[in-house]
């Protein structure tokens, strides 16, 4: 009884111990992710730090850089030695700006030259179906203005009340690009696009928008080109070619412009007026109509008007994305941050208008 007894305490102790054991390494485990974590997250945020730096440091008069426009040859955007694998202590960060006003605001003046903008945006990526394409576009309208009645193919509450989950219109800007979902119209495959064969995908995007065949209700997805953050006009020495041809510019003229700020970033709208002129002249010789969409039913002078309202060569809101890695960990913090310049140059003011963090595992 005695041997059964001392072997009976023994199996209990030795359970306690492994237990025990096994806590200790779970805890001595979850306190060093809690330190990789911690520190990779801290790598990330002086990503972000060292993009603020380099975006007020860009507002300067030394080449590239310059006061009078931002482009994409300059600082901000490209700067392998401050943004790629860069060393800090223990580990490395990356960092990838983008400019928001490179992108068509989704909040802009509801404006006839507006509507027209993203008709060309919906139509370029494939929307092909008009009734659709007005739908969408009144409906966007119709969310955000204060009133309660709709375009002639917009919606209000009488329609968002009839859905299986009823809901009312936001009467208001949206706040989230996600947000367009809740639009009469709208499908998660236009705002994103479904393409699922990554080949083909890929391939589309390397493509010049008038260069794409996309098949019938095939959609490359808008989202990309959409910003909440922007000032309300266009960068045209940042934009993409679907950005700039929403603008009203034809398939040639685009081609023009992008040629033309590789070689030089524009000044200012009017030397980018004066480029079209001289390429088009009156009659728009060389217009190109895209596949499936039109750059609009506009006259060039009509053309050439809005874009001194929706066009700039200056831009105050840029989107940081960071990510930061110690050496030999698999664990990488991402932070996505929207920071803008609302100082002039020389007196920069810089303020951050979105700050979202992503830890994860791996690459």
């Amino acid at each position: 009884m005695a041997l059964m007894v001392v072997l009976w305490i023994l199996a209990f102790l030795t359970i306690i111990f492994t237990t025990f054991t096994f806590s200790m390494r779970t805890e001595l485990a979850a306190a060093g992710n809690f330190k990789e974590q911690a520190e990779s997250y801290y790598l990330a945020e002086a990503g972000v730090y060292r993009a603020a730096a380099e975006i007020v440091n860009a507002d300067r008069n030394v080449p590239p850089d310059s006061t009078l426009y931002d482009a994409l040859n300059e600082h901000w955007h490209t700067n392998p030695t401050a943004y790629d694998n860069v060393a800090l202590g223990r580990g490395y960060y990356w960092v990838a700006v983008t400019d928001e006003e490179s992108k068509v605001p989704l909040n802009g003046q509801m404006t006839p030259q507006y509507d027209a903008m993203l008709r060309r945006l919906f139509s370029n990526s494939g929307v092909t179906d008009e009734r659709l394409l007005s739908t969408i576009v009144d409906s966007i309208q119709d969310w955000r203005d204060v009133d309660t009645f709709h375009r002639l193919n917009g919606a209000e509450d009488d329609y968002y009340l009839s859905r299986p989950v009823p809901y009312r219109a936001k009467n208001g800007d949206f706040e989230t690009i996600d947000e367009l979902l809740l639009v009469k119209g709208m499908t998660p495959e236009i705002l994103y696009g479904n393409i699922v064969n990554s080949q083909r995908r890929d391939e589309l995007r390397t493509q010049s928008p008038w260069e794409r065949e996309l098949k019938p209700g095939e959609y490359l997805g808008v989202a990309q080109y959409l910003t909440l953050y922007g000032s309300g006009q266009v960068n045209i020495n940042t934009a993409s070619p679907e950005v700039i041809m929403a603008l009203g510019l034809t398939a040639v003229e685009t081609k023009a412009v992008l040629d033309y700020r590789a070689m030089t970033p524009f000044r200012d709208v009017q030397a980018m007026i004066g480029q079209l002129m001289s390429l088009s002249g009156e009659g728009r010789q060389g217009f190109a109509v895209v596949r499936g969409g039109q750059p609009g039913p506009e006259s060039p002078q009509q053309i050439r008007a809005a874009l001194s309202q929706t066009a700039t060569v200056l831009s105050k809101t840029f989107s940081v994305e960071t990510a930061g890695r110690l050496s030999g960990s698999r664990l990488t913090t991402r932070i996505a941050a929207i920071l803008q310049n609302s100082g002039s140059p020389g007196r920069p003011k810089l303020s951050i208008k979105l700050w979202s963090v992503d830890p994860r595992r791996g690459a």
